[in-house]
C-alpha cells in the first residue's frame, strides 16, 4: 500500500497539522554557526519538538514499555531505556486557542478539495465553504548548553525569521476531502533570555530563550454533498439471476462465479433479470451481457416462482457520490458583434444582450 493512501484516527484533525507545520517551519530555519577547531566549522541545527510533558506514565509508555498495560507490558529492547534530552532543542507549547470573528468573510465561497474515490485514486472536487479565522498562541522555549550559543541562537532568528514567516500544511480526511491550509505568524520584537546563576550537584540547568508566537490561520468549514448509499441484492437460481443492478455491465456479475458453488449444471443461456423488469443474457465470446427486453412499468415485480429452488442470495452497499468534481475548464467572455477598426473601445456595447460565452478544457498541468 502506498504511503499517501495510508488512514489514521490523527488525519482529520487541523489544528494538530498547524502545529506541525510550524514545527516543520521552525526546524527548517533555525540554526548556527559553531567553530570546532581552528580548521573546522559546524553547522548546528536546532530541532523543535511538541511539549508532551506533564505526565511520567506517558513518557513510560512510549518511550520505555512496547505495550500501555496489561499483557506483554515489559521493557522493549528497542525502545529508549532512560530520557535522552538533545542539546540544543526548542519546545512548543500550545496556550491558547480563539475564533476572530473580525476576519469573517462572506460564506458560500467555492473551495477545491481532494478526495479518493472507490479505485483508491485521488480526484478534485468544489464545495461551498466558509473561512472561520482563528488564533493560535504558542509559547517557544530554545535551551542551549552555554551563553555564547544563547547570543548566536537570538541572532539567528533575528536574522533568519524576523518578521513574517509563512507555511501550508494539507489537512482532511482522504474520505471526507483533502485541502490546503495557509497559515502566517509573526516573530516578536523581545525575547527573554535566562542563565542559570545558581549551581548544585544534582542540578542540570540550561540557558533558556523564551518568547510567545500567534499564528494567524483558518478552519475550513466545506458544505460536501452527501453520499448516497445504495443496497444491491442478487439472487442465484438454477434458472438464471434476479437483480436490482440495473445494468449489469455495470458490477462484476460474472456467471462462472456465481455459480460455481451449484452443484447443478449452469443455465445456457445465463439469463439476468432486473427488479426493472429488463432482461439480459451472457454472451460468453464478448464476456458481457446483452439486453434482450427493456425496462417495464414501475408497478412491475418479477416472478421467480419458475426460476427453481434459491441458490444463493447476497446484499452489499455501493456508494454513489454527488459530489460536483473540479473542472479543468476555462471560459471566454466577449461581444457576440463584431465591429470595425474605427470603433472606439468605449463605444462598444458592454455586458448585456450583446455577449457570448465560450469554454474550453485545458489539459492538466497546464
Amino acid at each position: 500500500m502506498a504511503t499517501y493512501n495510508l488512514k489514521y484516527n490523527k488525519d482529520d484533525s487541523v489544528i494538530r497539522h498547524i502545529i506541525i507545520g510550524l514545527l516543520a517551519d521552525l526546524n527548517s530555519k533555525l540554526s548556527f554557526w559553531r567553530q570546532i577547531s581552528n580548521e573546522e566549522r559546524a553547522i548546528i541545527d536546532v530541532p523543535f519538538f511538541y511539549a508532551v510533558s506533564g505526565d511520567e506514565n506517558f513518557v513510560k509508555d512510549n518511550f520505555l514499555f512496547s505495550n500501555v498495560n496489561g499483557e506483554g507490558c515489559d521493557p522493549d529492547g528497542q525502545y529508549a531505556n532512560g530520557n535522552y534530552d538533545k542539546v540544543p532543542r526548542g519546545i512548543v507549547n500550545l496556550t491558547s486557542f480563539s475564533v476572530d470573528p473580525g476576519k469573517l468573510v462572506n460564506k458560500r465561497n467555492l473551495g477545491n478539495y481532494t478526495m479518493m474515490n472507490n479505485q483508491g485514486l485521488m480526484e478534485g472536487y468544489v464545495a461551498e465553504f466558509e473561512i472561520i479565522p482563528c488564533v493560535i498562541g504558542v509559547d517557544i522555549e530554545i535551551l542551549v548548553s552555554s551563553q555564547l550559543d544563547m547570543f548566536k541562537v537570538t541572532e539567528s532568528i533575528i536574522k533568519n525569521m524576523y518578521k513574517a514567516n509563512f507555511f501550508h500544511v494539507d489537512a482532511g480526511h482522504l474520505e471526507d476531502g483533502m485541502y490546503r491550509i495557509s497559515s502566517e505568524y509573526m516573530m516578536p520584537d523581545d525575547y527573554t533570555q535566562e542563565r542559570p546563576i545558581e549551581y548544585g550537584f544534582d542540578d542540570k540547568e540550561n540557558h533558556k530563550i523564551t518568547f510567545s508566537l500567534e499564528i494567524n490561520t483558518f478552519i475550513p468549514s466545506f458544505d460536501f454533498e452527501d453520499d448516497i448509499y445504495t443496497k444491491f441484492t442478487r439472487s442465484v437460481y438454477p434458472l438464471g439471476i434476479i437483480g436490482n443492478y440495473g445494468d449489469p455491465n455495470d458490477v462484476a456479475l460474472e456467471p462462472a462465479i456465481l455459480y460455481s458453488d451449484y452443484a447443478g449444471d449452469m443455465p445456457q443461456p445465463v439469463q439476468y433479470t432486473d427488479t426493472s423488469g429488463s432482461i439480459w443474457v451472457w454472451d460468453p465470446e464478448t464476456q458481457s451481457w446483452i439486453q434482450k427486453e427493456s425496462a417495464k412499468e414501475d408497478d412491475f415485480i418479477v416472478d421467480d416462482s419458475d426460476m427453481g429452488k434459491l441458490i444463493t442470495k447476497n446484499s452489499h452497499l455501493v456508494r454513489t457520490s454527488k459530489r460536483r468534481k473540479n473542472s479543468n475548464r476555462m471560459f471566454k467572455i466577449g461581444n457576440s458583434q463584431e465591429f470595425s477598426n474605427d470603433v472606439l473601445e468605449k463605444d462598444k456595447p458592454l455586458f448585456g444582450d450583446n455577449f457570448d460565452v465560450s469554454s474550453t478544457d485545458l489539459p492538466f498541468k497546464e
